[in-house]
């Protein structure tokens, strides 16, 4: 079966250090899946992607949510970043940095 990779950077602002003690749940195609802060790949089928991230923080169960499409062609490594700014309940940047092939993306 073919496919590509979604990888996902998630980070945040150093001074909010209460993010430390939160997960962030990535969600691609509507499947949540908690994660640790940093690098994340995801092998997904070519095409079109809905990725949303948020994490819960006290009795919001989406602090900082925001969601973007992301297009994975067959063999390519579509990197998005994800970055929350220190006010807990604004909304995270998200972004799609680069799309390169599958060989390029691992060194």
């Amino acid at each position: 079966m073919a496919t590509g990779t979604i990888e996902i950077k998630t980070g945040f602002f150093p001074l909010a250090f209460l993010l430390f003690f939160c997960t962030p749940t990535i969600e691609i195609d509507g499947a949540p899946q908690r994660r640790s802060w940093g690098k994340s790949r995801f092998e997904v089928a070519p095409g079109t992607h809905r990725v949303k991230i948020y994490f819960k923080y006290l009795f919001k169960p989406q602090c900082g949510a925001n969601e973007i499409d992301v297009t994975v062609a067959e063999g390519q490594v579509a990197n998005v970043n994800y970055w929350m700014p220190p006010w807990m309940f604004s909304r995270g940047s998200l972004k799609v940095e680069s799309q390169l092939p599958a060989a390029t993306a691992l060194r």
